[in-house]
């Protein structure tokens, strides 16, 4: 089980602001993808990240996983560019790709097979979670309600403000 996030990959957009979804500009973007990072990384399997660049640095707007089925074929599916064109319609800014390959133990990039993933079913439960705190706005539905709700303080929904000194020792615990 070993993963090896990709450098964000920007995404070609249309002169009213949203997604080139044609089957030529998301050739294009998967041909760039395998020749940048190799390996025919667009024919593998992970989690992915859809962001905006903006003034301030790049910021999620929905992570989603491939295990069935390819990156090539998952990522640009209608109903993930209806994600990606709600987030793009309503702000200014650069759509970015980030794709996060399973490799196995010995470094071959895994690929789609028919029973799934479960260790990329946790990343990317553990990816939507720390997206979730960079950006409250993600458009992801499924298996967010709790994390929205729950407060850690330190960890998760922090409110504003000065922690208290426990919830500074507890960030330190985790590495925070």
């Amino acid at each position: 089980m070993n993963f090896y996030p990709y450098p964000a990959l920007e995404l070609s957009k249309q002169k009213n602001g949203l997604l080139e979804a044609d089957k030529l500009s998301i050739s294009t973007f998967w041909n760039k993808v395998d020749s940048y990072f190799g390996e025919h990384a667009s024919l593998g399997v992970g989690c992915y990240i859809f962001s905006i660049r903006a003034g301030k640095g790049a910021l999620p707007w929905y992570v989603g996983l491939a295990e069935k089925q390819s990156f090539q074929k998952e990522c640009f599916t209608p109903h993930k560019i209806n994600h990606y064109n709600n987030a793009l319609a309503a702000r200014k800014g650069t759509p970015l790709l980030t794709i996060i390959p399973k490799y196995t133990p010995s470094g071959v990039l895994s690929g789609p097979n028919g029973n799934g993933h479960k260790d990329i079913q946790k990343l990317e439960i553990m990816l939507i979670g720390n997206c979730l705190t960079r950006n409250k706005s993600l458009s992801n539905l499924r298996d967010t309600k709790i994390l929205r709700e729950m407060v850690v303080p330190g960890l998760l929904n922090t409110a504003p403000g000065k922690p208290r000194k426990e919830v500074q020792t507890f960030k330190s615990l985790l590495g925070l």
